[in-house]
């Protein structure tokens, strides 16, 4: 692991379990790991997936509690909801938790999941105004025009300009 995995010669857990007493006797942490996806490829909706994750970490205690503070930020692949090209994305969150100083373990990885599972947008798209596909040809219309004639939407389209 690199330098940046330690923080007084504390390894950051490949789990992100970190023990209470551990923080405690150090007055503190401030950590950083890089994390494997498979941690994290149950969070989105096939094929939707995380590619990187890094995590960010600072641990103090305050009295009976110890607060948590947290980022995590990497990338991943989505597919754009209108016209089903693959993308990547950046995503960065923070995140801000208290635990129990009496507790045994501080579980950071359920929060980063938590964090990570609420950055699933409603609808992926590759840009703001992708066009999507041709409803009659099936063509990116982000590639340009199609041939097909456009489809009339409303059964009341054809009455438009009959009565003036």
């Amino acid at each position: 692991m690199s330098s940046d995995n330690f923080y007084q010669e504390y390894e950051v857990p490949e789990d992100l379990r970190f023990r209470t007493q551990d923080i405690l006797r150090n007055g503190g942490l401030n950590c950083s790991a890089k994390l494997a996806p498979k941690y994290f490829e149950a969070i989105f909706t096939p094929p939707n997936k995380i590619t990187e994750v890094q995590v960010s970490l600072e641990f103090w205690p305050t009295g009976k509690e110890i607060t948590v503070r947290g980022r995590v930020w990497g990338k991943r692949t989505v597919r754009c909801d209108r016209c089903l090209k693959e993308t990547t994305q950046n995503f960065d969150e923070n995140f801000l938790e208290t635990a129990s100083a009496s507790a045994e373990i501080i579980d950071i990885m359920l929060l980063v999941r938590q964090t990570l599972a609420l950055t699933e947008d409603i609808q992926f798209l590759c840009t703001p105004d992708c066009k999507g596909l041709c409803s009659q040809c099936g063509k990116n219309l982000n590639e340009g025009p199609c041939n097909c004639k456009p489809e009339i939407l409303s059964p009341f389209a054809v009455l438009k300009g009959k009565f003036k």
